[in-house]
C-alpha cells in the first residue's frame, strides 16, 4: 500500500502471525467456514530494512551459462543439420553446435558472475517481522469465534497464537442520521 494510502476494509487484527504462510493459512480456515476472502486482509507488520548481498558462485553462474548455451546449441544445430546443406555430417554439425554454444554461454555466464558479484551490488529489502490478519470490525465476532474454536485449533489447522488479544478499534454505532 503506498503511502497515505487508506485500506479500503477498515479492519480489526485478528490474527498476528510471524510467517505469511500462516496468516494464508489462517484467511483459508475462516473463509473455509464462510467469511468473504475480500473482507479479509494480511498485512505486513513491524517492518525493518534487510541489506543482502547476492552472492552467487562465479563458477556456478558459467556453468549454468555452459549448459544452456549448450542446450541453444544443439538446438540451432538440429535446425542447420534440416535446413541448411553443408559439407559436415549432421552428427559433426550437432557437436559444434554443443561447443560453441558451451563456450558463448559460459563467457555469458562468467561476465554475469563478475557483475552480479560486485561488492557494490547489495540489495535493499523492506521486509516484515510478522504478518497481521484483519477483517471489517462488524465480522470481529464471528472470526474470533472461529479461531477460538478448539477442535479446529487441536487439529492444526491454525495456531493457538494467532489469536489476537484485542481489537485496534471498535466499530462506530449507526444512527438514524447515517441511515438517511
Amino acid at each position: 500500500m503506498r503511502t497515505g494510502q487508506v485500506s479500503v476494509v477498515p479492519s480489526s487484527v485478528i490474527a498476528s502471525v510471524s510467517s505469511y504462510e500462516d496468516a494464508h493459512r489462517t484467511v483459508g480456515y475462516l473463509r473455509s467456514y464462510g467469511m468473504d476472502a475480500a473482507s479479509l486482509e494480511v498485512v505486513g507488520a513491524g517492518l525493518r530494512r534487510a541489506e543482502r548481498q547476492r552472492a552467487i558462485p562465479v563458477a556456478r553462474l558459467t556453468g549454468a551459462g555452459a549448459l544452456q548455451g549448450a542446450l541453444l546449441g544443439v538446438l540451432a544445430a538440429i535446425f542447420v543439420t534440416l535446413v541448411a546443406q553443408t559439407t559436415l555430417t549432421g552428427l559433426a554439425v550437432v557437436v559444434w553446435g554443443v561447443v560453441y554454444g558451451a563456450l558463448i554461454g559460459g563467457l555469458w555466464g562468467l561476465f554475469k558472475g563478475l557483475v552480479r558479484n560486485r561488492p557494490d551490488a547489495v540489495s535493499i529489502e523492506i521486509v516484515p517481522t510478522r504478518y497481521e490478519v484483519r477483517c471489517p470490525p462488524d465480522e470481529l465476532s464471528v472470526a474470533r469465534t472461529l479461531l477460538a474454536d478448539a477442535a479446529d485449533i487441536d487439529d492444526g489447522r491454525v495456531e493457538r497464537e494467532v489469536i489476537a488479544d484485542a481489537p485496534q478499534h471498535e466499530p462506530k454505532p449507526r444512527t438514524e442520521k447515517d441511515a438517511a
